[in-house]
């Protein structure tokens, strides 16, 4: 297992998911800040955790094992060095490669082998091993966010005819998922690739940021995170007043409800008294003590001043 290889200046296939909108964690407007920064010669901040450092811990006994399971021959798990694409802007790290012998396979859910999208799949020359360690419970298709859309683009770019998506399910589950190339996907693939491309080329020439639409509201705090020196107000459209005027109605909403949450707990607290456990119609509810550790005392240090902007707008109704 080596560290990073891929240059984030570019789009590389394990990004193609967020890109496309179907990570829970990134949005395609944090992948092109990413690539933006990269150009600017500005890192990338550290995301490293536990479940990744597990991840990369276990990939070498996850390849060897869907290898040892495939009867695969020459595994190959030292990739060193970024792997791009003949003809795109994409390029690709690997996690590992090996010859597949010609054998034709079915799915065996019994041995963990799923061929997807068709009968059977003949493993022709060598293939892309691609590994992934999970919490999620084992599936019979593996979600687009975890592996699939990254290991058609890694076959793209080696221009091999199958792959292998190792997916090791809650620490006891190995499913290996077996692909040939998909064209409708490497046709959005390569659509996505040159749209990326070409915001960054954008950037380049105007200095200026063709963002993504926005997926959510933290996704313009990440676009926008300063206000401009200049205050002037913005005249909005009718579009913009009923933006406010739903905000408005729906903050009216929560606080209605807030005060029936508050209604109903305090009438459940007065049945329980001095109890802890109460239990009615199939529910049960639960009113217990919270413990604290005794603390010593503590100097907040001295911080310097800053600014940052607010995630959340703040709307007046005008009279």
């Amino acid at each position: 297992m080596v560290g990073k290889v891929t240059p984030d200046s570019m789009l590389s296939a394990s990004r193609l998911p967020a890109v496309l909108g179907l990570s829970k964690y990134r949005t395609p407007n944090d992948e092109l800040l990413v690539s933006i920064d990269a150009m600017n010669g500005k890192q990338r901040q550290d995301i490293t955790n536990e479940a990744m450092t597990w991840g990369n811990t276990l990939e070498p006994v996850i390849l060897n094992k869907a290898a040892e399971r495939l009867q695969l021959t020459d595994l190959k798990l030292d990739h060193p060095s970024a792997f791009f694409h003949p003809t795109l802007p994409l390029c690709c790290s690997l996690d590992g490669l090996a010859d597949g012998r010609g054998q034709v396979l079915r799915t065996d859910p019994d041995a963990g082998i799923f061929v997807v999208g068709q009968e059977s799949i003949t493993l022709d020359g060598y293939g892309v091993l691609e590994a992934k360690l999970t919490s999620a419970a084992p599936e019979d298709i593996p979600s687009l966010a975890r592996g699939p859309i990254q290991l058609q683009a890694q076959m793209d770019i080696m221009a091999f005819k199958w792959g292998a998506l190792a997916t090791l399910y809650r620490g006891t589950e190995l499913r290996i998922f077996l692909f040939a190339p998909h064209q409708n996907t490497l046709d959005v693939i390569k659509k996505i690739t040159l749209d990326f491309q070409n915001r960054l080329e954008i950037w380049t020439a105007e200095n200026r940021i063709e963002h993504f639409p926005l997926a959510n509201s933290k996704d313009a705090d990440t676009l926008w995170p300063h206000t401009s020196a200049e205050q002037d107000v913005l005249e909005l459209d009718d579009a913009a007043a009923e933006y406010m005027r739903g905000i408005v109605k729906a903050k009216k909403k929560i606080e209605e409800y807030q005060d029936d949450i508050d209604k109903f707990e305090t009438s459940l607290k007065e049945l329980l008294g001095d109890r802890t456990i109460g239990r009615a119609g199939g529910f049960e509810v639960r009113w217990p003590m919270r413990n604290y550790q005794a603390q010593p005392e503590k100097v907040t240090p001295a911080k310097d001043a800053y600014s940052k902007r607010m995630s959340t707008v703040q709307i007046k109704e005008l009279k």
